[in-house]
């Protein structure tokens, strides 16, 4: 089977360890990530709520290069990539196709100007918010009603000119439809759920999931215990099942939060992707579609999204 998954914490976690992308005892690496026929990676770089002005910016820089001289040491087996054909490529050559992300909006210190520096460095998503306040706005756990600020505003334009998508996972509400209002284009939840299965701030009204839909966005549905309410496949499956009654065949996609949230040791790390679409294939569920959730929804969206990123630079 092929994998694209929108969100994992590697990446940040490998640096801050000293240990290998290619091989560690972390939920993945890109040794048995090449288990799947193809297999495509967003890393992420955590920007925790405890890290704020230049400190974060200057963090989010140091795991930035960490992972573009991993990229060159390992390049035998994985591929940054900055445009729809890099993807394509890698896919093809059988590589990691990986794509970096920031998850903080801190990381740009306030600056707006920080935009084009991360951009330089390979980044093509950014989530606004962890779980507190930045200078964008407010995370879920801030239980604010408030949405984003001016300068949270002013810089989501911003990735949308320097191509960068906005991510709406861990934001809340008010913040999230603010986004909307904000850009022309698509934007994605990379790792998050819904609420109408299981109750949790963090996670996607229907008609939030609708608007991604209506925009031609992305779901990641993430393994989160929190938010899934219940930590097993069967849950993961009733919050797909929700998703697709909702219309969400081509938006649904993977976002599993490895190395971001704990797992059941049976779920064996990257190996979940196998694991979850026996599962589905058991509950009738066709390879088509099943390809479509774990793998084609993504591709077909970073294509499309890359490409045009590329013809309006």
């Amino acid at each position: 089977m092929r994998l694209f998954d929108l969100h994992c914490d590697t990446l940040y976690e490998c640096e801050k360890q000293n240990v290998s992308l290619e091989r560690n005892s972390l939920h993945l690496d890109l040794i048995r990530g090449e288990q799947y026929a193809a297999w495509c990676q967003v890393f992420a770089v955590w920007m925790p709520d405890t890290l704020r002005g230049e400190a974060a910016f200057d963090r989010c820089c140091q795991v930035l290069r960490f992972a573009r001289a991993q990229a060159q040491q390992y390049s035998h087996r994985l591929r940054l990539v900055d445009t729809a054909e890099e993807l394509s490529t890698a896919v093809q050559g059988g590589l990691c196709g990986g794509i970096l992300a920031v998850e903080g909006g801190s990381a740009l210190a306030g600056r707006l100007e920080a935009v084009a520096a991360l951009r330089a460095l390979g980044v093509r998503v950014l989530t606004l918010t962890w779980n507190g306040e930045n200078e964008w706005g407010y995370g879920c756990g801030c239980h604010s009603t408030e949405g984003l600020k001016p300068f949270g505003k002013r810089a989501v334009a911003e990735l949308e000119r320097q191509g960068i998508l906005p991510d709406v996972s861990h934001l809340n509400e008010a913040g999230f439809w603010d986004v909307a209002d904000a850009v022309s284009g698509p934007f994605m939840a990379s790792h998050s759920v819904l609420r109408a299965v299981h109750d949790h701030p963090r996670n996607l009204t229907d008609a939030q999931f609708a608007e991604i839909c209506r925009r031609g966005g992305l779901v990641g549905l993430n393994l989160c215990e929190a938010q899934l309410g219940e930590q097993t496949m069967d849950r993961w499956y009733r919050h797909l099942e929700h998703g697709l009654s909702l219309g969400g065949e081509h938006t649904i996609a993977v976002g599993g939060d490895l190395d971001g949230t704990d797992l059941p040791a049976a779920w064996s790390g990257i190996a979940f992707a196998e694991k979850l679409a026996a599962y589905l294939a058991q509950k009738g569920y066709s390879d088509e579609l099943l390809d479509r959730i774990f793998f084609q929804n993504a591709f077909k969206f970073f294509q499309a999204t890359l490409q045009r990123s590329q013809d309006t630079l």
